[in-house]
């Protein structure tokens, strides 16, 4: 209970109507996302090294046979319930009291998840289902990777964003002392996943450690899983589809043309994803302040305005950048090789845009208590994505999937932003 007090006389603290008006919120919204940005900036630029030189030491073949083993994982990483990390985000806003017992929970169905999954990999082994051991690793990788979500989430429910940052900087720093010291062995997608599954599973050990000190569980945080069962699975569902819907594409991509061509595409889905760094962080920040108690409806809106405001201004100027730039990107980036890369930059460099005003909408949704229209929405874009893929990709191939993404994303976003507004209209009056 003493933790409990803490955490709520904490965030009340933080942002309260009398303590705060509408343009003091949305300076504690930018204050706290240009403290993760300073931080996750790092990180994403030691990510994108990471990236650079596996994509340069495997080629264009391997790093194919990579990209297929890392969007297979990608695809199951959503049975391991990624999405509960969003809904402790959002009741960490709403409930602080609840955050210690959110996250043990969270962490106790997901460590059930994971021997589950290692009980069905074990079972295709033992009866001669092909598993590479690239892929075993792989699963390693991203369990330990679902524990450090979780971590994250708890800090960042509490604004401790700078700390969030360290951490996600020591994974890839790691790994990518790691590849320097290995340059002159031989390298293989087995031997790059386990450096990476290693580095992961060190990293997240140590998290979970200083998780443990600030929010010491309690036995009865792994029996009662009712309140979770009930909030969040929408959350999960929504994180399944989430994952179904980006990676459809490349997963029919991957069963029509060569591998070299898989890793060309996706080294263009690099260039995108890397630029959705500072809307989902800002989408991280502004979920627990919109959803804090108290907040007015003037505090709301002013925070959203915020929001669409700083995420349009980015992506314009991403998308204006993607067009003048892509090609030096790309080749500085990747190497002359991937120079193919550029026309799939150049057909996708709305997306930023469109992305962006997605994390908004989204986070509008949940604060009004509409995670369920989310779910029907994105199951709609899963809808258009897996029959389009199958209509598109093989008779236009690689153009025909990034195609395909930028229709997919733009629908989505139509779709999130009607219903934001109709949930701001019937809740927020």
């Amino acid at each position: 209970m003493t933790v409990y007090k803490s955490l709520t006389a904490y965030w009340r603290q933080r942002i309260t109507t009398e303590s705060y008006s509408p343009t003091a919120l949305v300076k504690v919204l930018f204050s706290q996302v240009a403290a993760a940005i300073s931080g996750a900036f790092i990180a994403r630029l030691l990510m994108t090294l990471v990236q650079i030189l596996i994509v340069r030491r495997l080629g264009t073949l391997l790093y194919g046979e990579y990209a297929t083993v890392t969007t297979s994982l990608g695809l199951l990483a959503s049975l391991l319930g990624m999405g509960l990390d969003t809904w402790i985000l959002q009741e960490g806003g709403r409930d602080p009291a609840s955050l210690v017992q959110n996250v043990w929970q969270v962490l106790f169905v997901k460590t059930f998840g994971a021997a589950v999954l290692l009980a069905l990999l074990t079972i295709a082994w033992s009866s001669d289902i092909v598993l590479s051991s690239a892929f075993v690793v792989g699963v390693a990788a991203i369990i330990f990777d679902s524990f450090a979500q979780t971590g994250y989430s708890a800090l960042r429910a509490t604004q401790q964003n700078v700390r969030v940052a360290i951490f996600q900087t020591l994974t890839p720093l790691s790994v990518l002392i790691l590849l320097a010291t290995t340059a002159n062995t031989q390298q293989s997608v087995f031997a790059l996943l386990s450096i990476q599954a290693a580095c992961n599973i060190f990293i997240t050990l140590i998290l979970l450690a200083k998780i443990w000190q600030l929010y010491p569980p309690d036995l009865e945080h792994f029996v009662k899983l009712r309140h979770l069962v009930k909030g969040a699975w929408l959350f999960v569902a929504a994180d399944v589809l989430g994952n179904l819907y980006s990676q459809a594409g490349i997963a029919i991509l991957g069963a029509t043309v060569e591998p070299a061509t898989v890793g060309i595409y996706r080294t263009a889905l690099h260039t995108i994803s890397f630029m959705f760094l500072i809307p989902s962080l800002l989408f991280y920040v502004g979920l627990p302040l919109l959803n804090a108690p108290g907040l007015s409806r003037q505090g709301f809106r002013g925070l959203v305005r915020a929001m669409a405001g700083s995420v349009l201004c980015y992506g314009v100027g991403v998308w204006v950048g993607l067009w003048l730039m892509g090609d030096m990107l790309v080749t500085v980036l990747f190497g002359q090789e991937y120079g193919a890369a550029l026309p799939f930059v150049s057909i996708m460099s709305v997306v930023p845009l469109i992305k962006s005003g997605s994390f908004v909408c989204v986070a509008v949704l949940l604060s009004c208590n509409k995670a369920h229209w989310r779910v029907m929405l994105q199951a709609v874009a899963v809808a258009v994505s897996v029959v389009g893929g199958f209509f598109v990709i093989p008779a236009y191939g690689s153009n025909g999937a990034a195609f395909l993404y930028v229709a997919v994303e733009a629908v989505l976003f139509i779709l999130y932003c009607t219903g934001a507004l109709v949930a701001v209209r019937g809740l927020r009056q």
